[in-house]
């Protein structure tokens, strides 16, 4: 992970802390905020408030606002999602306009785990619109991937397939590692999910080394269950459980609770698929516990079915009835008429005022064309110039025009130019035509 000053070695950066103040140690504060995301979330809450104590006196907004952000992530990590959410909109609140869209991004991913997905649309739809009216390319692309996140949930995978490919694009375009690593590992799981084992290893391998060179702890646990599951459909337990406990592990030391359960759950099921339900319940029980302290609707119902199917292989059909009306119950909380229903409507709104948007654009750009051919055309009319070859007689003096006529040549000027002819006589015609004329002016000049 990199700070924003680009140093990245957490050692370094903690022993530069003692003797600094003010600014410089809210800066160090920051970076170090940074480089333990993902690796340690209590670290960063530890340097982030203490940041923010310190810029209660010495104010700066970029400070507080990537102090602010990198808390938020941390909150989340830690399943506390409500001073997540807190964090999230302090730091919507004094970002400028054009910023906005990284802390509409953030509070998206926070309702995401909360399990709102209509919310989180509905903040990724808005950062979407703030970036691509300003063709950042960059906050574009981990916006697209997070909408593809939400319509995975749903079960559209065309479309968060489509999402995820358009992520990957941008990513590839900018050389983002990071963003690319996101996208691999998602459509990874679509991959799965349809059945393309290979596919989805091929992905989940390309994302695995990225978070490997990026010393991304947190992402790197979950593209370890990510590969687990490939061999648990493969009925590959052994391989399976050996990717599970890895990324258990790495996920217990970075304190994601979050990804902590899928991976205990992920464990129960392979001890059920080997008929060791003993292990498979104490697994399950443990993921139940995490979820239930962090509050998750979608982790709590996931929960309760796995406890609910290996409940009923135990023979316990009681417990198993009981839990599977948790499960229910939980299920048709989350997935609701009413948010499914807001999820369309929201993408349909975002569709329609793109579509407005780019109308207008072209309705403008054609009035400005129009003018711009009107101004043009009256130039022109107005500018004739005189060019090329003019047949001209060489008696009469006489201009033939484009159709074969032939022309006074004042007449022919005045027609294809902006001069005016005024009449008169030179000398040598003066005296041809009127000698006596001529004689007396020139008379008058000498007594002159």
């Amino acid at each position: 992970m990199t700070s924003s000053t680009g140093r990245n070695d957490p050692e370094a950066l903690e022993k530069m802390l003692p003797g600094t103040e003010g600014l410089e140690r809210t800066g160090i504060l920051a970076d170090l905020c940074v480089v333990f995301r993902g690796i340690n979330s209590q670290k960063v809450i530890e340097y982030g408030i203490q940041g923010l104590e310190l810029l209660e006196s010495v104010e700066d907004k970029d400070l507080e606002s990537a102090i602010l952000k990198e808390l938020c992530w941390a909150k989340q990590c830690l399943g506390e999602y409500q001073a997540a959410l807190d964090y999230g909109f302090k730091k919507l609140e004094i970002d400028n306009d054009r910023n906005k869209s990284s802390a509409l991004n953030i509070i998206g991913v926070t309702y995401w785990r909360m399990g709102k997905y209509d919310k989180a649309l509905e903040c990724y739809l808005k950062a979407l619109s703030i970036l691509e009216e300003v063709e950042d390319k960059p906050g574009i692309a981990p916006v697209l991937n997070n909408i593809g996140i939400i319509y995975n949930n749903m079960g559209d995978r065309k479309k968060a397939l489509d999402y995820y490919n358009k992520s990957i694009k941008i990513s590839e375009e900018l050389d983002d590692k990071n963003g690319l690593s996101n996208s691999f590992n998602n459509a990874g799981n679509i991959y799965r999910k349809s059945g393309e084992s290979e596919k989805a290893l091929e992905y989940y391998h390309k994302a695995l080394e990225i978070r490997e060179d990026l010393n991304d702890k947190r992402g790197f646990s979950h593209t370890l269950t990510n590969i687990g599951t490939v061999y648990q459909d493969l009925k590959n337990f052994d391989k399976a459980l050996e990717y599970f406990l890895g990324s258990l592990k790495i996920e217990e030391e970075t304190g994601d609770k979050l990804a902590s359960v899928d991976t205990l759950l992920s464990i129960g099921v392979i001890y059920a698929s080997t008929d060791r339900l003993s292990e498979a319940l104490e697994y399950i029980g443990r993921g139940f516990d995490a979820a239930e302290e962090i509050g998750v609707p979608d982790l709590k119902r996931d929960c309760c079915e796995t406890f609910s199917t290996v409940l009923e292989q135990k023979g316990d059909f009681r417990k198993a009835l009981e839990y599977h009306k948790k499960f229910k119950a939980l299920n048709d909380e989350i997935f609701n008429e009413d948010s499914s229903s807001r999820i369309n409507e929201l993408q349909v709104k975002y569709e329609t005022e793109k579509k407005e948007k780019e109308q207008e654009i072209y309705r403008l750009s054609n009035i400005e064309l129009v003018k711009t051919n009107e101004d043009l055309k009256h130039a022109l009319d107005e500018v004739k110039q005189l060019s090329g070859l003019l047949p001209i007689c060489a008696s009469c003096k006489k201009i033939r025009d484009d159709h074969g006529y032939w022309k006074q040549i004042e007449s022919y000027v005045s027609e294809y130019s902006e001069a005016q002819f005024s009449h008169g006589l030179c000398p040598e015609c003066m005296k041809k035509l009127y000698p006596e004329l001529s004689e007396h002016n020139e008379s008058q000049h000498s007594r002159n």
